[in-house]
């Protein structure tokens, strides 16, 4: 999306016109209990290239909860979700200074995987500390963010071909779509409980 408007910070108005925006709201009884965020857009070399993913645990009804998570990239007009119901996605996301992302999407025309990873030196970078809202305690210093990981993305095109028993078996293409894309201003997250408790 894009915006026009103000923001003031510090005293100081800074005006914008029709730049890129964005801006989101999961709060309330539905946020997960423990979860993580990355995004990036500013990718050195790439001028039409972004990156979201997310995921976390999350609660289910009859008290289950459950462990998901997504990557999507825009890449020169092209929308690309991994997504586990169309195909697969890990993630390994450290306490803090570590976000690793893989994923892969095995449905539609044109199947891919896709790698993201995040990294920020804890002491030379140790977040921002602020609220998120919580059922029972209201808002709560229980977040940690930061606009400055190093980010790193790559993203394939997979072929498949048939396996012995009849299945498929996807293999990464050569070269790769996008091939370890760099930016220094990667925003990453991670808030709730048990991996980090602000308030310790």
């Amino acid at each position: 999306a894009r915006a026009t408007g103000f923001i003031t910070f510090n005293g100081t108005r800074y005006d914008f016109s029709n730049q890129p925006f964005y801006a989101e709201k999961n709060w309330g009884f539905s946020l997960p209990s423990k979860w993580y965020w990355t995004q990036c857009n500013s990718f050195e070399g790439y001028d039409q290239l972004s990156v979201t993913a997310g995921g976390g645990i999350r609660k289910l009804p009859f008290g289950q909860q459950e462990a998901l998570g997504m990557v999507s990239v825009h890449h020169n007009g092209v929308f690309y979700e991994a997504v586990p119901w169309k195909g697969s996605m890990e993630w390994n996301v450290s306490t803090w200074g570590q976000w690793s992302l893989r994923g892969e999407c095995l449905e539609g025309c044109k199947p891919f995987a896709v790698e993201v990873k995040y990294e920020c030196d804890p002491v030379a970078v140790p977040g921002l500390v602020f609220r998120a809202p919580t059922p029972d305690e209201g808002m709560v210093y229980f977040c940690r963010d930061t606009f400055e990981a190093n980010t790193t993305l790559s993203l394939w095109e997979l072929t498949s071909e048939e396996d012995a028993t009849g299945g498929k078996v996807y293999r990464r293409k050569e070269p790769p779509i996008i091939d370890s894309a760099r930016s220094c201003q990667g925003g990453a997250e991670v808030g709730g409980g048990p991996w980090w408790a602000a308030r310790t």
